[in-house]
């Protein structure tokens, strides 16, 4: 079974979206973006309602899922799980 984090693209703070590097991925044209100390990049989503957010796969390994649940928290981001 395989998991995801989702983020409101929204409650990034500013100072993370001038640093963060965004790109197209070549085969699929996902959207896709990388945030200054986070483990792991994420795939920028607009949903059905028109909210923006962020898709991150939730790691299996523990010291991933935890480093990126501490990277949220540290700056303040609110985050879903979806299994």
């Amino acid at each position: 079974m395989s998991a995801h984090a989702y983020i409101r693209y929204a409650d990034i703070p500013d100072v993370l979206i001038e640093s963060s590097r965004q790109r197209i991925e070549g085969e699929t044209g996902a959207k896709l973006i990388s945030l200054a100390g986070c483990p792991l990049t994420g795939q920028i989503e607009v949903t059905s309602g028109g909210r923006v957010q962020v898709e991150f796969s939730w790691p299996r390994l523990a010291e991933l899922r935890h480093a990126l649940d501490d990277w949220f928290t540290e700056h303040g981001i609110h985050f879903t799980v979806v299994m």
